[in-house]
């Protein structure tokens, strides 16, 4: 009897961390600095970091885009997690995207949510790093409407004019 309380606390606290829906993951930016870094899975809050690697809460199974604004640089830095953990100059512009239409979307109807959850970023990066330092010249809303209305293409991705 003796073992079995001792057993069950244990069973229940593992079993709680088991099934839960978020994880807390380990992240690294491109060079030690002091950053600003926000992430879709709380789009109010900001999280300040002092260093290269910063640990971050995300939701299991679901794309969530990182963004990272260094102090002293006024480039944008991003990841789209679970794709990847190194927040880079080249994945910025696709996890901004991600990060853009969750922030719009999060009083919207779950069909859009599910969509994003079902949309291929990893390809979506992919095809963003392509256009190297020109990927800030994409047209962002244009992008952003057609992955929301779930009729996004390749050839959607054009350079403002």
């Amino acid at each position: 009897m003796k073992n079995f309380l001792f057993i069950c606390p244990i069973i229940l606290f593992f079993s709680c961390e088991f099934f839960s829906y978020t994880e807390n993951e380990k992240f690294s930016l491109p060079y030690s600095s002091e950053w600003s870094v926000k992430t879709s899975h709380q789009p109010d809050s900001e999280i300040f970091v002092l260093g290269e690697n910063f640990y971050s809460e995300v939701n299991k199974n679901e794309a969530t885009a990182l963004l990272a604004y260094s102090h002293s640089d006024k480039k944008i830095y991003g990841a789209i997690y679970p794709y990847g953990n190194d927040l880079t100059y080249s994945d910025g512009f696709a996890a901004e995207v991600l990060f853009s239409i969750s922030a719009a979307a999060v009083d919207s109807d779950s069909c859009k949510n599910e969509y994003l959850s079902k949309f291929n970023w990893q390809k979506f990066m992919e095809e963003c790093r392509a256009f190297e330092e020109n990927v800030w010249k994409l047209d962002k809303e244009r992008i952003m409407k057609k992955i929301s209305s779930g009729n996004f293409k390749k050839s959607d991705l054009k350079l403002l004019e």
